[in-house]
């Protein structure tokens, strides 16, 4: 986005994802024929590919193995023009997805070296405007202990934190009061979820103060809460869907760049629909 001003970190996984498609319903116990396609995956950088992409000077900080699938992903992070801050060791995280033909993705996550990001030198958050953290990097140490560390240096120079619900199943097995406790405590500016982690949640009304909260609902509209009051922002039309996977990520890369850009929060919301609509026609997230 020409224009942009300030500097987007994000702080998660990088991994490969397996993107399968099967070609009806899975068969137990015998084959079920289908395409494969492997991918980059990982919250975070996705979020920081799609930001790149748009424009955003990004950076992206987590972990990967110390072997080439890890090379290789950093690398290709690297492409798009993201600043990549990465350690290394163990081995690279891989997640298995399971797409159905309308598009319902379920993920099976082995997040492998992603898990074990370790508070680094704290310079590496030095100029950043906006840090945006989603919430499967917030909830186990080490990586949840570098993640507060980091958000509340940016917090001190003045930027601002984003955060991502990003999972049922993850929030489900942390706690959604226990979560809640951790927002609080991140202050994050900028929060976003879906309409399920919303209800886990109990979204907009357990939010963080001053935060606002921006819910996705598919092709509905999505709801923009601030200071009490909402805006409902049509979503962008879609032909047809074929893979949801990476849209909430694309939402979050279109709408932080257009924050930094200097949008309010309801034109920020029109920019990542059009963002999340751009990856929902192909397999995964969008990276090769």
């Amino acid at each position: 986005m020409p224009g942009t001003a300030g500097l987007l970190a994000v702080l998660g996984d990088l991994v490969e994802d397996v993107v399968v498609w099967p070609s009806g319903p899975l068969d137990p116990g015998t084959d079920t024929p289908a395409r494969i396609f492997r991918r980059r995956g990982g919250s975070a950088a996705n979020v920081a590919a799609g930001a790149a992409l748009l424009g955003a000077p990004v950076r992206f900080l987590g972990r990967v193995g110390a072997d080439r699938t890890g090379e290789a992903l950093v690398a290709g992070l690297a492409e798009l023009g993201v600043d990549v801050r990465v350690q290394r060791h163990g081995t690279t995280g891989c997640v298995v997805v399971l797409v159905e033909a309308g598009g319902e993705r379920t993920m099976l996550p082995d997040r492998g070296a992603a898990a074990g990001y370790a508070t680094p030198d704290p310079s590496v958050v030095d100029g950043v405007t906006l840090l945006h953290l989603p919430a499967y990097g917030l909830l186990a140490d080490p990586c949840a202990a570098a993640a507060r560390a980091l958000a509340a240096r940016v917090r001190d120079a003045g930027g601002a934190i984003s955060v991502d619900a990003s999972s049922t199943g993850v929030l489900r097995a942390y706690g959604p009061r226990r979560f809640l406790d951790d927002l609080a405590a991140l202050r994050p500016a900028q929060l976003f979820a879906n309409r399920d982690e919303a209800d886990l949640l109990g979204l907009p009304g357990t939010a963080p103060s001053g935060a606002v909260v921006v819910v996705k609902d598919g092709g509905a509209p999505a709801q923009v809460w601030r200071a009490g009051s909402v805006v409902h922002v049509p979503a962008e039309p879609v032909d047809a869907v074929r893979d949801t996977t990476g849209a909430g990520d694309a939402f979050a890369a279109g709408y932080l760049t257009a924050v930094l850009g200097g949008a309010d929060p309801v034109p920020a919301t029109a920019a990542g629909h059009r963002s999340a609509a751009r990856v929902l026609a192909g397999p995964g997230a969008g990276g090769g």
